[in-house]
């Protein structure tokens, strides 16, 4: 096993006795934290949030404290992605939508905190519905080629073809450099990304609406692109972005997050 990473010493010494939650980043923390009050009050006098700073970190960092619980973006995992990194790091867990920020694209689920808050949209959700179903087919597409590029990605590096197989020692044999390029050649053929891109938009577009929005689109993105602007346009831009103002008017915990909360409970 590799160094123990000296922040997980910080974390252990801010968490004094308390089990730790490792998640990603700041937003996650702050995030989880909001909806953690609302589900379960006095949850912080057991459980401490501690930042790893990405994805692999926390995957990591529970390697080495494999009695820490984890919680990472679901980002383009299947669920056999996500059964995988379960049963190789037991307690981690996939949040149940792409990233933290899905949980605030879904206008159902925003429309209670902002219609009991803001007048100018009092009881007419398709004013938010509207702009950002209209631009939903081309984030659908967004996360296909997302998702392609991905795995494709995954599969280079699992290879070891490019560019590792060029970079972590000297290569001076021609022809080995020609079957390394010609390798990489076939990764990135534009005709074969366009296919399984196209395959990937069709069945992005066939799911539910909601399930797009919570699990397909790119959150992080959508939200700062799409549902972010068009809030503003409807109630008004103000000194706090949306992810504030949303907590500030007590937007609640959707049953998938208060599922995954009763499943990270259940670990303590």
């Amino acid at each position: 096993m590799k160094r123990e990473p000296d922040w997980l010493r910080y974390i252990d010494n801010d968490a004094g006795r308390n089990p730790v939650l490792l998640v990603e980043g700041p937003s996650d923390e702050v995030i989880l934290n909001y909806f953690f009050n609302q589900h379960h009050p006095g949850w912080n006098l057991h459980l401490f949030i501690g930042q790893a700073g990405g994805k692999s970190e926390v995957i990591q960092g529970l390697k080495h404290r494999p009695r820490w619980i984890g919680v990472v973006d679901r980002d383009e995992w299947s669920q056999a992605e996500v059964d995988k990194a379960q049963r190789q790091t037991p307690r981690l867990r996939a949040l149940p939508r792409f990233c933290i920020e899905s949980f605030f694209c879904v206008p159902k689920e925003l429309w209670p905190a902002l219609s009991a808050h803001y007048d100018a949209g009092r009881g007419d959700i398709e004013r938010l519905k509207r702009p950002i179903l209209d631009a939903l087919p081309d984030w659908v597409a967004h996360g296909a080629m997302w998702r392609v590029l991905r795995v494709r990605a995954a599969g280079v590096r699992s290879r070891d073809v490019f560019p590792n197989a060029l970079q972590d020692s000297p290569v001076t044999d021609e022809n080995e450099i020609r079957r390394v390029l010609e390798t990489w050649h076939l990764y990135l053929d534009p005709e074969n990304i366009l296919e399984e891109y196209r395959a990937e938009k069709k069945r992005g577009l066939t799911l539910p609406v909601d399930e797009q929005l919570a699990r397909y689109v790119v959150g992080n993105k959508f939200f700062k692109q799409v549902v972010a602007p068009t809030l503003d346009a409807l109630f008004g831009a103000a000194d706090k972005n949306w992810l504030e103002r949303l907590r500030d008017g007590q937007i609640q915990p959707p049953p998938d997050l208060t599922d995954s909360f009763n499943e990270i409970l259940g670990l303590l």
